[in-house]
Order: C-alpha cells, then sequence, then structure tokens
C-alpha cells in the first residue's frame, strides 16, 4: 500500500472512531437531556397549579370548585397552535389529577382515574412522605413509546399537606424534538466527517506527493544521474530529509572521488615502483663502495616501505567500499592463522628475539576467513613493532574476544583515543613510523563484523582487543 493510501486510511480510521464515539456519547444523551428539561418545566408547572389550587382549600382539605374543574378541562381541551422551532404544537398533552392526602384521586382532567387509590404511585407516595415525586409509567407494559413522565407537587394550607397536584407528560410529545436532534446531530456530523475527510485526503495527496518527488530525486542518485535536488517550500522535517539526502550524495560523491583517484594512484605508482626497487637491488649487486652501498640500501628500503604503504591504502579502500561481510562465517582455528602469519615475521622475530604464544581453552572465533586473517595480521604487526626486546607476544582467544597483548612502551594518554584514526601513528622504539592504516583497518574490520575494537595500557604493555559478535 502506498504511503498516501496508508495515511487516508490512518486517518480516515481514526476520524471514524472518534466520530462514532462522539455521537454515540450526545445520541445516548439526547434523549435524557430533552427528558430533563421537560421534567424542569413541569416541575414549576406542578407547584404553579398546586398554589391555585391551595387559594379553594378549606378547612385543611383540597376543594375541587366547579370554576376550577372547568378551567383545568379547559386547559386540558385548549388548541395553542404554536410553532416552537419550526414544529407544530396543535395540543395540550399534559395530563393532571389531583389527589387528596390519602392518595385517592379527587380530579383526573382526562375523567379517568377519579376515585381511584394512587397513594402507591410514586409521585403521589414521594410527595405524602415530604419528598420529591415523579415516576415513569408505560400506559402498554409492552410499547415503550407509550411511557408518561409524572412530576408531582405538595398542595398546602397554612404549611399542612393537604394534597398532590400531579402533571404527566407523554413521551410521544417530546419524541419528535428528540428525532429531531438526533437528524441534525447525523446530518451535521456526517457533514463535519466528510469535510475531515476530503481535508484528509489533500493533506495525504500533499504528502505522498511531496514524498514521492524524493523518492525520485533518491532514484536517481542510486541510478548515478546528476539530478537537481528537489526544491521544497516550507521548512518541515521533509524539506529537512531532502537537505539531508543532498548533503549526503555530495559526501558520498566526494568520498567515491577520493576512494577511486587513491586506487587509481595506488596502482599506477605499483609498477614503476617495483622498477626502482629492482634497479636498486641490481645497483645494490654492483657497487661495493660503502657511502654508495648505503645510498642503494635506501633505495630499495624505501620503495619497499612505499609499496607496503601501497598495499595498506589498497586493502583499506577495499574495506570501505563494503557493505556487509562478503562471505558466510565459520570457525576459524587462530593458532595456525598465528603460525602462518610466523612463517611471514620469521626474521623479524628473530632479530628481536620475540616469542608468540596463543592462549585460551577454545582457540576458535567464528568469523569471515580474509577480513579476520587481515584484522589479526595488522594486530601483530602493530604489537612486533611496539614489543621490547626479548619478550613475549600473547595471542589471547576468549570468544568471541580476541586479544593481542605485547609487553613495551605504554600508550600516552593524548594519544589513547586517536590510535585507531587513520594515518595517525606513534614512533616505535628502533623503528620508523608507520603509515597509521593498521588499528584504522581493524577498526574498519570490526564495523563489519558488527564488533568493537579496544585499545588499552596493561601496566607493562598495551593490549588491543577485538571483540566480535556473539
Amino acid at each position: 500500500m502506498k504511503l498516501g493510501q496508508s495515511l487516508l486510511l490512518f486517518y480516515f480510521l481514526i476520524l471514524g472512531l472518534l466520530g462514532w464515539f462522539v455521537l454515540d456519547m450526545v445520541f445516548s444523551q439526547a434523549k435524557p437531556l430533552v427528558r430533563q428539561s421537560a421534567e424542569e418545566t413541569l416541575v414549576d408547572a406542578a407547584n404553579l397549579l398546586a398554589e391555585m389550587v391551595a387559594v379553594d382549600a378549606h378547612n385543611g382539605q383540597v376543594v375541587i370548585t366547579p370554576q376550577l374543574r372547568e378551567a383545568l378541562q379547559r386547559y386540558a381541551a385548549r388548541t395553542p397552535d404554536a410553532e416552537i422551532w419550526g414544529m407544530k404544537k396543535g395540543g395540550i398533552h399534559t395530563h393532571v389529577y389531583i389527589t387528596g392526602p390519602d392518595g385517592v384521586v379527587l380530579f383526573d382532567s382526562q375523567g379517568r382515574d377519579e376515585g381511584e387509590d394512587f397513594s402507591r404511585w410514586n409521585d403521589v407516595y414521594l410527595t405524602l412522605q415530604g419528598g420529591y415525586g415523579a415516576r415513569t409509567t408505560r400506559n402498554d407494559p409492552a410499547d415503550p413509546s407509550t411511557s408518561v413522565m409524572y412530576v408531582a407537587a405538595p398542595i398546602r394550607d397554612d404549611g399542612s399537606l393537604i394534597g398532590v397536584i400531579s402533571l404527566g407528560k407523554p413521551g410521544r410529545s417530546i419524541e419528535p424534538f428528540v428525532q429531531r436532534a438526533e437528524r441534525h446531530l447525523m446530518l451535521y456530523g456526517g457533514g463535519v466527517l466528510l469535510f475531515c475527510l476530503v481535508l484528509g485526503g489533500l493533506l495525504a495527496w500533499w504528502l505522498s506527493r511531496r514524498v514521492n518527488r524524493l523518492r525520485r530525486y533518491a532514484e536517481a542518485v542510486a541510478s548515478g544521474e546528476r539530478a537537481a535536488p528537489p526544491n521544497f517550500h516550507g521548512r518541515d522535517e521533509i524539506r529537512a530529509l531532502a537537505d539531508a539526502v543532498t548533503a549526503m550524495r555530495r559526501r558520498l560523491e566526494d568520498r567515491a572521488r577520493l576512494e577511486d583517484n587513491v586506487t587509481l594512484l595506488t596502482h599506477e605508482m605499483k609498477s614503476p615502483l617495483a622498477a626502482i626497487r629492482g634497479a636498486g637491488e641490481i645497483l645494490a649487486e654492483e657497487i661495493h663502495e660503502p657511502a654508495l652501498q648505503r645510498f642503494t640500501d635506501n633505495v630499495v628500503h624505501e620503495s619497499v616501505r612505499l609499496s607496503e604503504l601501497l598495499d595498506r591504502l589498497l586493502a583499506m579502500a577495499r574495506l570501505e567500499k563494503l557493505e556487509s561481510l562478503p562471505a558466510q562465517k565459520m570457525p576459524l582455528e587462530m593458532a595456525a592463522m598465528v603460525s602462518e602469519w610466523q612463517a611471514s615475521r620469521y626474521s623479524l622475530l628473530q632479530e628481536k628475539s620475540l616469542r608468540v604464544e596463543v592462549s585460551g581453552e577454545d582457540e576458535t572465533l567464528l568469523a569471515e576467513p580474509e577480513t579476520l586473517k587481515l584484522a589479526l595480521f595488522n594486530l601483530l604487526d602493530n604489537a612486533l613493532r611496539f614489543a621490547a626486546r626479548e619478550t613475549v607476544l600473547t595471542v589471547a582467544v576468549t570468544p568471541p574476544s580476541l586479544c593481542v597483548i605485547n609487553t613495551g612502551p605504554l600508550i600516552p594518554d593524548y594519544a589513547l583515543p586517536r590510535v585507531t584514526e587513520r594515518f595517525y601513528s606513534l614512533a616505535a622504539p628502533e623503528a620508523e613510523k608507520s603509515s597509521g592504516l593498521g588499528l584504522a583497518m581493524v577498526e574498519e574490520i570490526a564495523s563489519l563484523h558488527g564488533g568493537t575494537l579496544q585499545v588499552e595500557n596493561t601496566g607493562d604493555g598495551v593490549a588491543v582487543t577485538l571483540n566480535l559478535p556473539a
């Protein structure tokens, strides 16, 4: 799924869930709110009528005078012909009845329940107990639409409770207002949801368009084209990402040019250096004068040193071009590799009277063969260069780590953080300054394996540890 479609789908799901939650909450509260408003109005009307009925009380009893009866009957028969917020009200739906202190109905506006005992209905019972009386009762228990809400008010004479007046409001009379409120909510909610969806679609299209421009630019760079970076307005994350991609492209191009130039230079120099070395060796055989012999020896020595430097530069360039290890890892015997290195450095080891020991219960490491061999040889060459005469070089194998320890001068504190930098080297006793590429190559190899390189002083020498992942 494309980024724009994913963003739109995620946005719509969030918006839909939020809209459903809000509308469901509003719908669940719409009817109760309308009923609460109607109940509050009924309370006011009931208390008003209670005071009017109390005017005709006599000897502490409710008196339903002919005038009151006729007035209430005329009230029930009125046709208000009112328009309430666009809805017609053509009749009075309020049911009024009055009971005495014993709960017996004295007056019923519908002329249906006079003489009946209503003392057990909550509106009458609670009011007679001195509380707030209200109830909701269905005329047909099986039909929720026939429910009627009743609110009662006490009728008092000189502070004494002499009766109860109750007003009832059918649920059907307030249902149209509830339905209209729900329709409006659905209409406005649907409109807002549609608007938000369109807005989300435009936002997703805008983001997808910008990301696609950046993607096409990255693909063009990857294919080697000299594409112009996209011009984004504003200072958002996509603009920052485009600037970062452009900066990365330029740095990679500079690095690639430098690596290509180094590789070209080293290849071009190898043949002349081989010729110079050969000429120097021939001259050394023909010349017997001491001063000239020192000159020819110096030519041969420097040509060999430059050849070794070129080899290291080529190896470093190959390592830096690797994005991952060239082959699968396999178990490698460190003792065999160390023996191979000893054979190639036999004369140097003899010159300094050095011994090499391999320690560890398990002398096997799981790694890529070529790169680990290169790392081990560079670690041992570095240790050989700084080791004191007649000492021991120790190769400690503790899988998944490999540590090379030598006895010799300590590394100054200021140089410890820099010894793995390219072309940074320290002077070694009785040896020329090195190229400064050995430990840099080992650190690059450690990074390719997903490991680390650690250099530390041990008290009487230096320990360099290659930590590989388990």
